[in-house]
């Protein structure tokens, strides 16, 4: 081995970026979120890392007022009480396996404000700053049953996080700032099929519809981990990036 052989660069690392479209209302997607966390960390032995960018959609019609109100409420309304009672429970048991807490009631909203400081979050500190954040946001919704329009309380989590200081995070909430990129990244979410969530979108390639096993994700991530990689996992998104076709050949798994 020559002494240039024996100083050489290790090969740099494959990215593989994850788009997720998510909301913090959606119990599915607090769930999904650990199973792909959960994947990622069993694929710590393959050669290539990740960027993981949570991205807004929201399940709530925009012609609802605006105002809070209790999940068990909202369920009985859409599903009666009894289905949404075994709906529910059906819930908590995934949450369950998943080592996830779930509140006995909670809170349904249009998390907006929430969306727009989880952008904020990914351009400051890109996805670890973003993760800290949706842990924080699904937590507080589904965990402790927590209002997550709540300006004091966002305004809190941006500062323990590191994404701004309170007083900043107070301005910056009753501001605009990153809003048109919210709804540029919602545009693009249904001109790209995205119906409902969670909805992942893995390399530009892989379209995962709806809540999957970690077992599923560690199967695409070791498939990835053995092609070439696509253009679309050269380098992070952020969100200069929001609007414009997300896949460059769909394979979609429901």
């Amino acid at each position: 081995m020559s002494d240039s052989d024996s100083t050489a660069s290790p090969e740099p690392q494959r990215l593989i970026k994850i788009i997720v479209f998510s909301d913090y209302i959606c119990s599915f997607c607090y769930i999904g979120n650990k199973s792909l966390r959960d994947a990622i960390e069993a694929c710590s032995d393959l050669p290539v890392r990740f960027d993981v960018e949570f991205r807004p959609f929201m399940i709530m019609c925009p012609t609802s007022d605006g105002k809070p109100f209790k999940r068990n409420e909202y369920l009985a309304k859409k599903f009666g009480k009894e289905d949404a009672a075994l709906k529910w429970k059906f819930v908590e048991g995934m949450a369950e396996k998943a080592g996830l807490k779930m509140s006995n009631d909670g809170i349904m909203c249009r998390p907006i404000l929430a969306h727009r400081l989880a952008v904020k979050a990914y351009q400051v500190g890109g996805q670890e700053m973003q993760r800290k954040l949706n842990d924080t946001l699904f937590e507080a919704c589904f965990a402790n049953g927590e209002d997550i329009t709540n300006l004091d309380f966002l305004s809190e989590s941006a500062e323990k996080i590191g994404v701004m200081s309170r007083e900043e995070a107070i301005n910056f909430l009753d501001s605009t700032e990153c809003g048109d990129c919210v709804e540029k990244m919602m545009e693009a979410a249904k001109a790209n099929g995205v119906n409902g969530v969670p909805f992942i979108i893995i390399d530009g390639r892989w379209a995962l519809n709806g809540m999957q096993p970690t077992d599923c994700y560690v199967q695409v991530f070791r498939k990835l981990a053995a092609s070439a990689p696509s253009s679309s996992s050269s380098s992070p998104t952020a969100c200069s990036a929001c609007t414009g076709p997300l896949l460059e050949k769909k394979t979609v798994v429901s």
